[in-house]
This record gives structure tokens, C-alpha cells and sequence, in this order.
């Protein structure tokens, strides 16, 4: 069961971000898969005021002079806290993803985001990476986790996603056409809080009458957006499904393209030369076609169309080198927060990954889209965000939806022994 933490003693938040216990010593022993190394299969972390102080052989590890609170791992595995690259933190998953938000309250959607938060976290998903919410409902989710008020998984949101008028996704947006506005939308969703930006450089698979392949941005307006946000230092999320919106938005500087399910060799090359990681959201295509019959035709219709492309495409970025982010685009339909593991399954059984590569996309590579070079690996500075899971995933990448233990920032807030 998850609880409401105060703050730190002085008032003030955690050491670095969410509630850290300052006084807090955390010691997990039993098989560690760190990520960022090899796997130590009699190992110990320790977590100290929130950050990973050691991980290594529990022969090595140092004495504690402080009282240390033990965290029974027995035969699980001990991983970073999992990251989901891309969620709509105001839908919950019911059949009318556009009717759970428009014209919903500021509060309720405030509310609705928190809880979902909170639901990823008891998933063993530790960090979010919200890309389109009215209201700034994620950003202030997100700002009241980070101040410690609040318990849920982190959460680095874009805001309100900036498409076109009469675009895709147009009530989790602002819409705007030319440079101006553009980069003005982004300026003011930076403004609000936003930890990043995100473009709507396509048309989808849920809004009516616009394709999927449309790419309503010349490669000008979508550069303005961005030299707004690169100059912030943050990054830029690109929904992109259609090639050439994906071929726009990378050269205007994209830092990820989410879904890019017809990606062609000058897309793929692009990617390569530019850095950019590929979101892969294979699940919520999975589950539109499990549930069609309570989806609209049209969006059952085009999720059809785009699925086998969806697979070569992924298979073809990978096979090149790409880096995958595993992500879920929880609040879809039928698609509820705290699935990140099943996407990372998806990334093994239809994409083709290794365990190791699907583990990082839930961690580490997933960790590069929000710039986060502190989540997504066990290793000293690290973020105390740790997971004990009853398998091991590097054996079976299904066990990441085996939650046992979560530990947030240093603080237990799941335990299910046994």
C-alpha cells in the first residue's frame, strides 16, 4: 500500500529528487543486475539519502556505522526501478481515449494523473515520461512528487503536446502552424514547467481524419519548436509514424521519435548520425486490436494498417544499431499505467531482442529520453530507485511484471514477500 511521505525534516524535499528519507540506509543482498555492469550473482546495494552508495560482492561491502534497514530479496533479483518513456498520465485506459479528457476539470485531470502515478510506481515503474496532458495536469502531478508532498513515480512530462490545427491529439495540445508560434508554444510549455517538448510531427491512429502519414510540419516549424527547447537543454519527443514526419523532425533536431512504425533508410540513417533513441509503444497497437470491438472502426482500421509495419520497422532500427526505449502510451485504449514490462516482452518476442537489450530498454536506454543520466542502472549516485523482482529477467524478460520490492528514492513503498 502506498502512503502520502512528508517532507524532510527541514521542510525541504529529498536530497536530489522525490522524498528521499534523509537518515535512511537501505541494504537489499541477493543476485544484482545493475545495468550499467555485469551481473554479481551474491551481491549487495546499498542506498544512503536516497542514492545508491554501493553495489558490488557482499564480501565487499562496507561497514555501516549508521542503523541499516535490511530488505529481504531471497530468491529475487534486485534491477533499477523500470521507466516507461511515454504516458498519457489523464486517460486510464477506457475505450474513448479523447472522451476521458476533453472537457474534463483542471482537477480532475490533476487528480487523475497523481493516482496513475501512483499506480505505475506500485508496477516497479519508478520514472515516467508524460507526452501530452491539458491544464499542465502531469506537470503538476510531477511538481508535487518531486517536493515530496505526494508518492508516485517520478514524472518528466512535455506538457501540453504541440500539433497542428485540427491535428492529431489536438485536446492534449496546443495547436499552432508557423515558426512563430511554434516556437512560442514551446517557450510557454517550458514556462509552465515542462521538462521537455513534445511535437506532433504525423497524423494517428486515434484521431479521426488524419492519417497517420500526414506530416502537417514543414522541417522550419518543427526546427523553431526545438532551438527553443535545446537552448532550455531539454528534450524533444517526436511522435512520428508517418517517414517523412520522422525524417522532418530528426533533422530538425529531434532527440527521440515515438512509435516510427514506417521508418525508411534515410530515417534509420538519420537516427544514427543524430543520436536519437526509437520509442517503441508496440503494446498499445496490441491492445486497440484485442479489444477492437469496443474501439471506433476507424482507429481499429488504421492500428491494422500500421501493425506489421510497426514490427519491420522496429526490427529494421535495431538491426542497425539503434538505441529501443521500451514504452507503453499508457491511457490508450484498454491500455492501463504500470505496463512497461509487457512492452518490453513485446521487444523479445516480436522484435527479436536479447533479455539484456529488452532489460535496458525499460531502464537505461529509457532513461536517455528524459535526460536522466542518474535513473535506469545500479551504480554509486545513482538514484535509489531500486526493484526486486521474483525472477530473473535477464532469463526471462516476463519476469519484470513480477514485482516483489519497490524502493523509491530510498524509501520502501512496496513490499510483497513471498
Amino acid at each position: 500500500m502506498l502512503s502520502i511521505l512528508p517532507p524532510a525534516a527541514d521542510g525541504r524535499p529529498g536530497r536530489t529528487r522525490g522524498a528521499a528519507v534523509t537518515d535512511a540506509v537501505l541494504l537489499l543482498r541477493g543476485s544484482v543486475v545493475p545495468v550499467a555492469s555485469p551481473p554479481i550473482a551474491d551481491g549487495a546495494v546499498i542506498v544512503e539519502d536516497g542514492l545508491v552508495s554501493y553495489v558490488g560482492p557482499v564480501s565487499r561491502a562496507p561497514r555501516l556505522s549508521r542503523d541499516v534497514t535490511e530488505v529481504e530479496v531471497g530468491e529475487g533479483t534486485i534491477i533499477p526501478g523500470l521507466i516507461d518513456a511515454h504516458v498519457h498520465l489523464v486517460a486510464d485506459g477506457g475505450p474513448d481515449f479523447a472522451g476521458e479528457v476533453a472537457g474534463a476539470s483542471p482537477q480532475h485531470l490533476a487528480l487523475k494523473a497523481y493516482a496513475n502515478t501512483a499506480r505505475s510506481l506500485r508496477h516497479g515503474i519508478t520514472a515516467v515520461r508524460d507526452l501530452g496532458a491539458p491544464a499542465h495536469a502531469a506537470i503538476a502531478a510531477g511538481r508535487e512528487i518531486a517536493n515530496g508532498r505526494l508518492v508516485g513515480a517520478e514524472v518528466a512530462a512535455a506538457g501540453r503536446a504541440i500539433t497542428a490545427p485540427g491535428g492529431h491529439i489536438s485536446y492534449l495540445g496546443v495547436e499552432a502552424r508557423g515558426e512563430a508560434q511554434m516556437a512560442e508554444a514551446a517557450r510557454q510549455e517550458l514556462r509552465q514547467g515542462a521538462a521537455g517538448i513534445k511535437l506532433v510531427a504525423t497524423g494517428g491512429v486515434l484521431t479521426p481524419g488524419v492519417a497517420p502519414g500526414k506530416a502537417p510540419f514543414d522541417e522550419a516549424e518543427l526546427a523553431a519548436a526545438v532551438a527553443v527547447a535545446r537552448a532550455a537543454g531539454t528534450w524533444v519527443a517526436a511522435h512520428a509514424i508517418g517517414s517523412e514526419g520522422a525524417k522532418r523532425a530528426l533533422r530538425a533536431g529531434a532527440t527521440t521519435i515515438e512509435h516510427g512504425s514506417y521508418l525508411d533508410r534515410e530515417a534509420i540513417d538519420l537516427m544514427a548520425s543524430t543520436g536519437a533513441v526509437l520509442v517503441s509503444t508496440r503494446i498499445a497497437q496490441v491492445r486497440i486490436l484485442q479489444n477492437k470491438e469496443h474501439i471506433e472502426d476507424s482507429a481499429v482500421r488504421r492500428a491494422e494498417e500500421v501493425y506489421a509495419a510497426n514490427i519491420e520497422s522496429v526490427r529494421h532500427a535495431a538491426r542497425a544499431g539503434i538505441p529501443i526505449a521500451a514504452a507503453s502510451d499508457a491511457g490508450t485504449p484498454f491500455n492501463p499505467h504500470g505496463s512497461v514490462a509487457e512492452e518490453g516482452a513485446l521487444l523479445v518476442d516480436d522484435i527479436g531482442l536479447s533479455n539484456e537489450i529488452a532489460l535496458q530498454a525499460v531502464t537505461r536506454t529509457a532513461a536517455r529520453c528524459l535526460c536522466r543520466p542518474d535513473l535506469g542502472h545500479l551504480s554509486p549516485g545513482a538514484m535509489g530507485h531500486v526493484v526486486v523482482t521474483t525472477g530473473n529477467p535477464l532469463d526471462d524478460i516476463r519476469a519484470l511484471a513480477h514485482v516483489k520490492t519497490v524502493i523509491a528514492a530510498g524509501r520502501p513503498v512496496r513490499t510483497l514477500l513471498g
